[in-house]
């Protein structure tokens, strides 16, 4: 087994397409695992996770002056999905530094308007 670790998506640049932006990109979990679905096929197949990376990292969450429960860090990981399906493959990203504390409903009117 390697451990020498490889440039993520080779080294090219990513960033995720209009398909997933929006709320287009949708999931579900299957006991504490999340899945995401496929936005361009219409049998929105589970996407395969190729690779992930730290995109960001810092030791203080930048909203840890903001609530009572602190954050141990800040960090945002960046995935590369693919379908088997449709071929599509695209990025997304997790962070715990984005929006935060807010509802649904909020947020989705937030995102797209």
């Amino acid at each position: 087994m390697s451990t020498k670790k490889t440039q993520f998506n080779n080294g090219k640049t990513y960033h995720g397409s209009y398909l997933v932006h929006k709320g287009n990109l949708k999931g579900a979990t299957d006991t504490d695992y999340f899945y995401f679905f496929c936005p361009k096929c219409p049998e929105q197949y589970v996407m395969r996770i190729l690779e992930y990376d730290i995109h960001e990292y810092k030791e203080n969450n930048p909203y840890n002056d903001q609530v009572k429960i602190k954050a141990k860090n800040g960090f945002t990981l960046v995935f590369k999905l693919y379908c088997e399906n449709c071929k599509h493959i695209d990025f997304t990203k997790i962070s715990n530094m984005g929006l935060q504390g807010m509802s649904y409903d909020k947020f989705m009117k937030h995102k797209i308007e």
